[in-house]
């Protein structure tokens, strides 16, 4: 019970430290000039948001830390998530930094990226390997009681969990308020699930996520007046990772965070189409929320829509996750 009411406790702290950080680092992220810029190619809504300040997601990072520091949650698996969240976002804030303070255009070119990512999900995995109670190996699956063992197949597994995970939270960060918004009952489900496993400082720490994510949304929400950029896209997508990997849940990823996936995989779908077919396209811009919009679809109608589909696929994950282990072991 007492965890319960810390956890409740640390949403809004981590609600309010966010809500106080927004109101701080905006303004000096207006003087800097740290504004977003607007693919030429993009919807032309999306134009007025040129110069709208990014490196938002520095707003979520120090108000999670801060969270974990007043509740004690720099040790075990927690620690371990926010270790992961802090190394991806690195990669995040490296890029922003190149690109909106150096004025670099290209930022980190994909491969840094993706070496960068590489090296951090190994050692992520390393860590866990050595304090995790039955080493790495022996996973939860969707439909089964108990748990299946992929021996040493675990690691390559898991880095291309983690680099997915990470880089389709970051494509989903397209439109005002999106990622927050599906985002917000991804980790609500975790908290639940953690619970469930009685890894109570796992929940709690899931709890401060989603309060950092309302506390952000007041500034993100449609029209926005910051983006969290992909210093915040990617630590966001660290943490889901390090959620999945310290609960043993990576499997339940798919449904939990479906619509990650649907918008990574309409990037490859669209990208593998056009080489194939010289140049033509199955959408009409990727990821698949341009394409809504250029439908003719309002953005704030999109960003309903999805959060309300991850609701329901967060839903389904519960309900697949007690229904696995009915009768087993949790």
């Amino acid at each position: 019970m007492n965890q319960i009411y810390n956890s409740f406790l640390a949403l809004i702290v981590c609600f309010g430290l966010t809500l106080i950080f927004g109101k701080i680092l905006i303004p000096m992220l207006k003087k800097a000039k740290v504004g977003q810029h607007i693919r030429e190619d993009g919807p032309k809504s999306h134009y007025a948001k040129q110069g709208t300040p990014t490196m938002g997601g520095v707003m979520i990072a120090l108000a999670v830390i801060i969270t974990a520091f007043i509740f004690g949650l720099f040790k075990g698996r927690s620690g371990l998530v926010l270790l992961s969240m802090l190394l991806f976002g690195t990669v995040g804030f490296v890029d922003d930094y190149f690109k909106l303070v150096l004025k670099r255009s290209l930022g980190l070119d994909e491969r840094q990226k993706l070496i960068m990512q590489f090296v951090f999900a190994i050692c992520i995995l390393t860590i866990y390997s050595f304090i995790a109670d039955n080493g790495l190996f022996a996973q939860r699956f969707p439909f089964v009681q108990q748990r299946i063992s992929f021996s040493v197949l675990i690691y390559p597994i898991m880095i291309f969990i983690f680099l997915g995970v990470v880089n389709a939270v970051n494509l989903t960060d397209g439109l005002d308020g999106l990622a927050s918004g599906v985002s917000q009952p991804v980790f609500l489900t975790i908290a639940i699930i953690a619970f469930v496993l009685k890894q109570q400082s796992v929940g709690v720490l899931a709890f401060a996520f989603v309060g950092t994510l309302m506390g952000f949304l007041f500034f993100n929400a449609n029209p926005a007046s910051v983006y969290m950029g992909d210093t915040g896209s990617m630590a966001l997508g660290g943490a889901i990772a390090g959620f999945a990997l310290v609960l043993d849940i990576p499997f339940y990823l798919p449904l939990l965070g479906g619509i990650f996936m649907v918008e990574a995989l309409s990037v490859i779908i669209q990208t593998v189409y056009f080489r194939k077919t010289g140049g033509k396209r199955i959408f009409l811009m990727s990821p698949i929320h341009h394409h809504f919009e250029l439908k003719g679809y309002k953005e704030p109608k999109i960003v309903t829509t999805f959060s309300q589909v991850s609701i329901l696929l967060c839903v389904l994950t519960l309900l697949l996750f007690f229904y696995s282990f009915v009768g087993g072991k949790l």
